[in-house]
């Protein structure tokens, strides 16, 4: 019968009853940087103390630890992976640069904890953790060891750790349903990323939508290109980039002047007449110059000084 996550979760918490001296050295180091003041810490060093701590010195050196730029949607994973030889015995544990950085300490080290967590599963029952009893590995022995971790500690570790406005100030890449979903919550046809990725055949939810909304996706938002993006361009592709910003540019202008305008007209004397301007015009983004809206694209054609 295979060995199950309570087991080992029991294993690992019958060793905190009576530290060895490895233990308490471990314990010594870890108070001495929780008390340090410093706002950032050493994951790598944190973990192989906490290694020795609380998961019976099991983790190293199959558990691979490291900061993640492109994990968004979760503060850290911890995932079973093939070694040299195919089998699955090496873990790896990645935690959220872009989620965790501006966060408390604090979130970092429950994060790390909890992702140890796992990793002492894998380690210990292999690929019967990936399952778990709820199926997301967070069943009764999770529970068990993480509560105990947090008693000894006065850790925090919790079941979830996504961090929602955070994750979702990373979700730029935007796209809009025109079916009947649109008028629906709790998405309101709104599909948001945190990649370049439209919705489609490969999401999970995509037959249900085409059965009961039917509608296509239109993009409404992306973010703004990097200064490497932007120089991989081609020249028309920057053209087109520059004509976009011109246009935009001049269709915002365009309805202030309007404004402007109308609200001048107004101010104006019972006694004296408005004379309607038919021709809007705008300043020129270049050089400052008043300029009329029709002509603003020849204006900007021929060479002049800011």
């Amino acid at each position: 019968m295979p060995i199950t996550d309570e087991e080992v979760a029991l294993a690992a918490i019958t060793s905190l009853a009576a530290f060895d001296d490895n233990q308490k050295r471990a314990k010594m180091h870890i108070d001495e940087i929780l008390n340090d003041g410093n706002p950032f810490v050493d994951i790598h060093k944190l973990f192989a103390l906490y290694n020795t701590l609380y998961f019976r010195s099991l983790l190293l050196p199959s558990v691979e630890v490291s900061w993640s730029k492109r994990l968004t949607l979760c503060a850290g994973i911890c995932e079973l992976v093939k070694d040299n030889q195919g089998k699955y015995r090496r873990v790896r544990l990645k935690l959220s640069e872009p989620l965790l950085k501006y966060r408390p300490r604090e979130d970092t080290i429950n994060t790390l904890l909890h992702e140890a967590i796992h990793a002492y599963f894998f380690i210990t029952t292999t690929v019967a953790h990936s399952r778990g009893d709820d199926g997301t590995g967070h069943g009764s022995g999770f529970l068990l060891l993480a509560d105990a971790i947090n008693s000894h500690g006065s850790y925090l570790i919790t079941v979830y750790h996504t961090f929602h406005d955070e994750v979702d100030s990373y979700r730029t890449h935007i796209w809009q349903c025109n079916g009947p979903c649109r008028t629906r919550p709790p998405y309101f046809g709104l599909v948001k990323r945190s990649m370049n990725r439209a919705p489609g055949k490969s999401d999970s939810w995509w037959q249900k939508h085409q059965e009961e909304c039917g509608g296509a996706y239109t993009k409404i938002a992306a973010p703004e290109l990097t200064k490497e993006q932007i120089k991989a361009l081609s020249a028309k592709e920057r053209a087109g980039r520059q004509k976009n910003k011109i246009d935009g540019w001049v269709k915002k202008n365009l309805v202030k002047v309007t404004v402007e305008s109308a609200k001048r007209t107004r101010s104006l004397s019972p006694g004296r007449s408005a004379v309607a301007h038919k021709i809007a015009v705008v300043a020129c983004p270049i050089c400052d110059a008043t300029v009329a809206e029709d002509k603003i694209n020849e204006h900007l054609d021929t060479p002049h000084s800011p």
